[in-house]
């Protein structure tokens, strides 16, 4: 059984990393285990953060964190199971996609940005650091009975972006810094949207789209609704600027999922366009 149609639910945003999960277990089952792959890269520092500051048992989630030196190795120990989720590059990851692998992009993590002069001018160079951003993914033939299990997931990076950015530029240079044992970090842009149409212009930038493929190839691999679920989850809680400034940009489809509460619909701002 698979997770059945896949929704578009595109949210604008400068996000450039993916987080590539598969095989997670379900949310309800308290401290199930399951195992997170990431790269040794400071995009994926919410997965690290998520871990050490509890926010994967918030979730009801056991996490062991499998440190990976490049995404080739990462992505096939998801496919191969020996992992359960990842965070790795972006580019690879949808080029791995384009080669009909059966992964799903469910949350963004980090991508290194450049805020020199010419930096927003050049397109090719924007579109690198895009593609150097972190992926996650789930396999698109995941029992329906494990989607719980990945909106926690999927809540507990919302969570560890929400910890980032309530610290002080100063403190959470800090925290990447001791996440990178000390290596110079660049600048990070985090946002845990996956954000379809992100994805389509890294997609497109890359020359994926084969002819003979359907039109909604890429849409059917980017599970917006699992972080349209999680942040809405979020929101029954007390709402704080971090998650108003996500909810701000995430346009979904009103209770697209059963397990959709319909209060990210009901508060001020949101869309269900």
């Amino acid at each position: 059984m698979n997770f059945g149609h896949v929704h578009r639910i595109a949210a604008p945003s400068l996000m450039a990393v993916l987080l590539l999960v598969s095989g997670v277990m379900p949310c309800h089952a308290a401290g199930k285990f399951f195992r997170l792959g990431y790269l040794d890269h400071p995009g994926s520092a919410l997965c690290r953060v998520a871990a050490t500051h509890g926010h994967f048992r918030e979730e009801g989630l056991q996490v062991k964190l499998v440190k990976f030196q490049d995404t080739a190795s990462g992505l096939a120990a998801l496919e191969a199971g020996s992992i359960d989720a990842g965070a790795f590059m972006v580019g690879e990851a949808l080029g791995q996609i384009a080669k009909g692998k059966g992964f799903r992009i469910i949350a963004g993590g980090g991508t290194p940005t450049d805020t020199g002069p010419l930096a927003s001018l050049d397109e090719n160079h924007q579109g690198e650091q895009e593609r150097r951003g972190i992926v996650v993914l789930v396999p698109a033939n995941r029992p329906v009975a494990e989607k719980g299990s990945i909106i926690g997931l999927t809540a507990a990076l919302i969570r560890a972006h929400r910890t980032l950015q309530q610290q002080s530029p100063v403190v959470r240079q800090a925290t990447l810094q001791k996440l990178s044992q000390g290596a110079t970090v660049p600048n990070i842009h985090f946002d845990p949207n996956p954000d379809y149409w992100r994805m389509l212009r890294i997609w497109q930038g890359l020359g994926l789209q084969d002819a003979a493929m359907p039109g909604d190839f890429l849409a059917n691999h980017v599970y917006e609704e699992i972080y349209c679920d999680a942040l809405d989850r979020l929101l029954i809680g007390p709402m704080d600027p971090v998650l108003q400034e996500l909810f701000s940009k995430a346009v979904c489809t009103p209770n697209c999922c059963p397990a959709n509460s319909g209060r990210l619909f009901t508060l001020q701002g949101g869309s269900t366009q």
